[in-house]
């Protein structure tokens, strides 16, 4: 058996050999703009799409893929498969992304990557998991749908990490995608694309133990940690995941206090869910206490810490399921759609003293107007 997996991983490894990701994306103007494919690209990939999944299914016995986690990953090619050929995909970008995923994902069921409590990037040969991640979720944007709003603070902000001092988003969260979009988003100017990439994204357990979503994960700069929502589940292991949360703490004082670091983080602790009545996203609440940790470390670093609000409109994209659940393997979706950020002034902590709550309902009330406006 050991030796058939070895075979499969091979053969679907061996499938994404040669594909070097470029470094740095083209300018959002001209990389988020496609167009419907033609019926020779389409055909090019219907077949690329045919061998890939039959190398699967080749592959299911063999690595001990469940029937479930098989039909969820079933599901979400064959709905990237369309949406690629609606965006005018390039063929070959479109059969180089997804093989690289296939051949990610089947080492995960050899060997899963385990994540240290700091993650960086992995931007090396033979792939840009930073920049492969990015051009995997390209043609799922609608460019003329997608905007991001203040992104004249990002001059401000390059300006402070220049200077020592540090940088936080505190944001709402909606899809997996997040992270990718802000660098989508971002893109038009060298000095910005530079600024995504160095972005630290505060990440629940979900990215970094479930198959499809490691690969992504693998190609962002992260703090691991447990989420409160999902700490006691199963409750055997509290106590580790405890001790975790607090080394990553510990981890991030010290990144801090370094100086120059810019970081994404969601206060609510998970994803934004629709409402049960009126099908809406609506942002979830912020955790007084998560802020007021984060303002603490920061404080003890001995270097500024800037807190900046951010909206993020991303629903469209891989959407979460309706239930919070602590089972990793969830069904996902790849279909296109809108992907608007905002970016408010900073928001001075010390303003607030008097009341740790008082801090974290003004950023959020702040997150959540932007919220209402992204979403006309």
């Amino acid at each position: 058996m050991i030796f058939a997996r070895a075979l499969v991983l091979a053969a679907l490894a061996g499938a994404a050999s040669g594909f070097r990701v470029p470094p740095r994306a083209a300018p959002r103007s001209s990389a988020l703009h496609m167009s419907t494919a033609t019926p020779e690209a389409s055909a090019m990939m219907d077949a690329a799409y045919t061998e890939i999944s039959s190398q699967l299914s080749t592959a299911k016995e063999a690595m001990g893929i469940s029937e479930e986690f098989m039909g969820i990953l079933e599901g979400f090619m064959a709905e990237y498969l369309e949406s690629n050929k609606e965006a005018g995909t390039d063929p070959a970008m479109f059969v180089s992304v997804l093989k690289t995923l296939m051949g990610s994902l089947s080492q995960q069921f050899v060997e899963p990557y385990k994540f240290s409590t700091f993650h960086e990037a992995i931007r090396d040969q033979p792939t840009d998991l930073y920049a492969w991640g990015n051009n995997f979720f390209r043609p799922l944007v609608v460019e003329e749908d997608s905007r991001l709003e203040g992104e004249e603070k990002l001059d401000e902000i390059m300006e402070r990490l220049e200077s020592g001092e540090n940088v936080m988003f505190l944001s709402n969260h909606q899809t997996e995608a997040d992270p990718q979009v802000i660098s989508l988003l971002f893109e038009g100017r060298p000095e910005t694309e530079k600024l995504a990439e160095k972005v630290i994204c505060v990440a629940g357990h979900k990215v970094t133990t479930d198959p499809l979503a490691i690969p992504f994960s693998m190609g962002r700069n992260l703090l691991c940690i447990h989420s409160k929502k999902h700490i006691n589940n199963p409750p055997e292991l509290k106590d580790e995941k405890q001790k975790q949360n607090m080394e990553t703490m510990t981890r991030l004082g010290e990144l801090l206090a370094e100086g120059g670091k810019i970081l994404w983080v969601a206060p609510s602790g998970g994803r934004d869910r629709a409402d049960a009545e009126t099908g809406e996203f609506v942002v979830a609440p912020f955790d007084p206490k998560s802020v007021l940790m984060f303002n603490i470390l920061g404080m003890k670093s001995g270097k500024p810490l800037n807190f900046y609000p951010m909206a993020m409109y991303t629903n469209q994209l891989v959407p979460p399921p309706s239930d919070v659940a602590a089972k990793v393997g969830e069904a996902r979706s790849a279909k296109r759609g809108a992907a608007r950020v905002a970016i408010g002034d900073a928001v001075k902590a010390e303003d607030y003293a008097t009341s740790r709550e008082a801090f974290a309902e003004e950023v959020y009330s702040r997150v959540s107007s932007m919220y209402d406006g992204l979403k006309e």
